[in-house]
């Protein structure tokens, strides 16, 4: 076989397997929030927001929690912020509230949630951010990291990786 065949059909490979790529990234949903079976009871944790104020999560009681772990340099993190954005502004007033975890020093933090004008609170924590995440099934230290707490405070849904903002609406619409 010639060299110019031999190229060519290397080339549509190439060119097809980035097809596949690119249909897969962009048609097909991501990892789903996976339901959690013993819907535990989120212990209440205290990190600095934003502002060095230290807040509670015990201070969301009553509202379904979309707790995010981020941080400013998780590409997957600084994808899913804006969807985010648009589900607060979307299902604030019914109850829901999101809530970020910055994995890193505050600096970062705070340049990186000014600059996407997020609409939620969100605290500080680096490596105390990641052990709590940790101890909500977060084993592998993956971000960005997502649980979803109903308004008794009990765990129902958890995502490692970016979520799929069509996923977390269909979470926030079933949630009482």
């Amino acid at each position: 076989m010639s060299f110019r065949k031999r190229f060519g059909i290397a080339t549509v490979l190439l060119l097809a397997l980035a097809a596949g790529m690119a249909v897969r990234t962009y048609l097909l949903p991501g990892p789903m929030l996976e339901a959690v079976s013993d819907g535990t009871q989120v212990e209440d944790f205290a990190l600095p927001d934003l502002d060095g104020r230290t807040r509670r999560l015990s201070e969301f009681a009553g509202k379904t929690v979309v707790l995010n772990f981020w941080a400013s340099w998780c590409g997957p993190c600084l994808e899913e912020i804006p969807d985010f954005i648009a589900l607060q502004s979307r299902y604030g007033t019914h109850g829901v509230q999101f809530l970020g975890v910055a994995v890193e020093d505050a600096a970062a933090a705070q340049k990186m949630a000014a600059r996407m004008n997020m609409n939620y609170p969100s605290l500080v924590g680096d490596l105390d951010a990641m052990d709590i995440a940790r101890r909500l099934g977060n084993t592998v230290g993956a971000l960005p990291y997502t649980v979803i707490i109903g308004p008794d405070g009990r765990e129902r849904a958890r995502l490692a990786g970016r979520a799929d903002p069509a996923d977390v609406e269909r979470w926030l619409k079933t949630a009482p």
